[in-house]
């Protein structure tokens, strides 16, 4: 019985492809639009994430309340933390200058930077595999004055890699320093994030710090970073891997807002640590993000009641017309459960048919829209990689909003079809008379 309906089903929609051609349409155009909006919305937040990620050192960062954190006073917490991490898991000392002025010299050339991070190369190699490098990239140099710097920066200073170039900066202890600089790595990004940071080997500048000679001893780092390459830890990870470190050290409560733990008054005598989330790092980013998931959530709702409204809709005045046929159906035994199957079955059919077609389009626009350099627009590198839109499906994300557009369409046209069904065949002859 089940095969019955599916082959007359087939047969009335190929039959009837001019009457049902506006109800596919308005299926596959919606689905196409939504996906559309929808991977280029993600991708976009993805690769805003992928740059804080880059700047800030990873998936959260392990803070000290003590003001002179070194190396060697943080290596418990570093060693605890690795044992608390699965092994993939990359975990790094940085130090992040910037306070006072900062300058980059080639051939008389400068450039200024916002911030200059000191790191260890060979610690975060798995980091530094998602940058984009258009030249170069890292390297553990014996001399330990590696430099990597944004292709904006790079390209007023008219460098490129294995160019020697001069930092400027202002010591911890007032006087200016210049620190020899060998470029090795040239990444694109022209983001908040990027264009104006540069990343030194720790010990290069360590020594523009001014901790060299007698000094030396001295070993700074502002924060313990920890990076998940495979994907971003959620908050049940996060609150395990706090769980963990509160067994051996004072650990401030898990908080998602920093300046709470900015605010923490320390006890006398006592040294806190903190776990601060990504998240927490960049709240502003956090609303703008929301902000563009809400706008794509609108466009997605108006697109669902569209597709089902103007379905069920349109659907109605089908089967209207198709009174006679419903009547000699029903003259012939069928009963009004059957008839509401077969109708059932033909709208299930289209919508399908919709969905893969919109499905495959979606596909096809997010290819074109990747295929053009957006990185010439001021800002909106924050959201691109390489310069590129790179739009991503989340299986699930798409699989549900979907289901949604099913369960809505379907429910409206089973209550349209509910009265329909019920026609006798006299009634068929009368609504045709």
């Amino acid at each position: 019985m089940k095969s019955l309906y599916l082959n007359f089903a087939v047969k009335s929609l190929i039959s009837r492809a001019k009457q049902y051609r506006s109800l596919f349409s308005v299926c596959a155009v919606g689905v196409c639009v939504m996906l559309s909006v929808l991977m280029i919305t993600d991708g976009m937040i993805e690769s805003m994430t992928e740059k804080t990620r880059q700047y800030y050192g990873g998936d959260f960062m392990v803070l000290g309340s003590d003001d002179y954190a070194t190396i060697e006073s943080s290596q418990e917490m570093f060693d605890a933390l690795k044992e608390a991490l699965p092994s993939n898991v990359q975990v790094s000392c940085r130090y992040k200058k910037d306070s006072g002025d900062k300058s980059l010299f080639f051939e008389g050339v400068s450039v200024k930077q916002r911030s200059i991070q000191g790191v260890f190369f060979s610690d975060e190699k798995e980091l530094f595999k998602k940058f984009n490098f258009v030249e170069g990239g890292i390297e553990d140099r014996p001399s330990h004055d590696g430099l990597l710097l944004s292709q904006p920066a790079a390209e007023k200073l008219g460098v490129h890699i294995g160019d020697d170039v001069i930092l400027l900066m202002e010591s911890d202890y007032g006087n200016q320093n210049t620190v020899n600089l060998v470029v090795t790595g040239i990444f694109q990004d022209s983001s908040v994030f990027g264009m104006y940071t540069s990343y030194v080997d720790y010990l290069a500048l360590k020594s523009g710090l001014g901790y060299v000679g007698e000094n030396a001893w001295y070993n700074p780092i502002d924060k313990i970073c920890v990076y998940y390459p495979n994907g971003t830890p959620g908050k049940r990870e996060l609150a395990r891997v706090q769980s963990e470190l509160e067994k051996r050290f004072n650990m401030f409560p898990l908080k998602y807002d920093k300046s709470e733990w900015q605010d923490f008054s320390v006890p006398d005598g006592e040294r806190f640590f903190a776990l601060i989330p990504l998240s927490a790092n960049v709240s502003d980013l956090q609303k703008l993000s929301m902000a563009l998931r809400a706008i794509v959530a609108l466009i997605v709702i108006m697109l669902v009641i569209i597709i089902s409204v103007g379905i069920s809709s349109t659907f109605r005045v089908i089967v209207l017309k198709r009174a006679v046929e419903s009547g000699t159906f029903r003259a012939l035994g069928m009963k009004p459960s059957g008839l509401m199957a077969l109708y059932f079955t033909e709208i299930l059919l289209l919508l399908l048919s919709g969905s893969v077609t919109g499905f495959a389009a979606s596909f096809v626009i997010a290819r074109i829209a990747s295929g053009y350099n957006l990185s010439f627009v001021s800002g909106f590198d924050l959201f691109l990689t390489g310069g590129h839109l790179a739009p991503v499906l989340y299986a699930s994300e798409a699989l549900f909003l979907l289901a949604v557009i099913f369960v809505t369409t379907l429910g409206a046209v089973l209550f349209t079809l509910r009265k329909l069904v019920h026609i006798s065949p006299v009634g068929a002859l009368a609504t045709v008379a």
